[in-house]
C-alpha cells in the first residue's frame, strides 16, 4: 500500500515536471532519481546480518605460506632480468593464537598472634582464568584476540634469470629485505627450460 502511495506521487511529480519550467524540471528529475534509487535499494536483496558483522575468522599456516608466495613471486617478477619464476616459502612453525580471557583474582591474608607476641602472616592466592566465548559459525568459539604469525624458515625461487648473477643478487637483495631474512636462508636458482 505504501509503496503504491510512493509510485503514485513519483508519477504525479513527473507529469508536473514534464510540464513546468527548464530548470526546475532538472531539479525535479534529479530528486524523482534519487527517490527511486532509495526506494530500489529497499526492494533489493537485504545483506545477511552475520556478514554485517566482524567474522572471527583464522588462517592456516598453509593460507598464510600461499599469500607469501604470491606477494614474493609479484616483487621478484618484477624485478628486471628474472623472466618466469616460481616461490616456495616454508615455515618455522604454525599460526599461533592468542585468545581473549577474563581473568579473576582472589588473595585471603590472615594474621596469627601468639602469646609472646610473634606475628605469622598467611597469604593465599586464588586465581581463575577463563576464554571469552563469542556465537561462531559452529556454536561457541573463543574470541581471537591476536594471531601470532610463523617466522619465515627459508624461500626457494626458480627463475629463468638465475644465470646471471646480477640477477641473482638483486633478487636475493629483495627477498631478503622483504622478509628480513639472512642470504642463507633464500635460495635461487635457475628454471629447467622448456623442451
Amino acid at each position: 500500500m505504501v509503496e503504491k502511495f510512493r509510485m503514485e506521487r513519483i508519477k504525479e511529480a513527473f507529469v508536473k515536471l514534464v510540464q513546468g519550467d527548464g530548470k526546475i524540471k532538472l531539479i525535479v528529475l534529479l530528486g524523482i532519481c534519487g527517490i527511486v534509487l532509495i526506494l530500489l535499494s529497499e526492494i533489493g536483496p537485504k545483506a545477511d546480518a552475520k556478514q554485517a558483522q566482524p567474522s572471527n575468522e583464522v588462517f592456516t599456516s598453509e593460507s598464510y605460506a600461499a599469500a607469501l608466495e604470491d606477494k614474493i613471486y609479484t616483487l621478484v617478477t618484477s624485478i628486471e632480468g628474472v623472466g618466469k619464476a616460481k616461490v616456495m616459502v616454508t615455515l618455522e612453525s604454525g599460526i599461533e593464537y592468542v585468545y581473549a580471557s577474563a581473568e579473576k583474582k582472589n588473595t585471603d591474608v590472615t594474621q596469627d598472634f601468639s602469646d609472646e607476641g610473634v606475628k605469622k602472616l598467611h597469604e593465599k592466592d586464588n586465581s581463575e582464568s577463563s576464554f571469552i566465548l563469542v556465537d561462531g559459525g559452529n556454536g561457541k568459539e573463543a574470541l581471537v584476540k591476536t594471531q601470532i604469525e610463523p617466522k619465515v624458515k627459508g624461500v626457494v625461487v626458480v627463475c629463468e634469470g638465475a644465470e646471471h648473477p646480477a640477477v641473482q643478487e638483486r633478487v636475493i637483495e629483495a627477498v631478503k629485505t622483504a622478509l628480513d631474512l639472512s642470504s642463507t636462508q633464500v635460495c635461487i636458482t635457475k628454471m629447467a627450460s622448456a623442451k
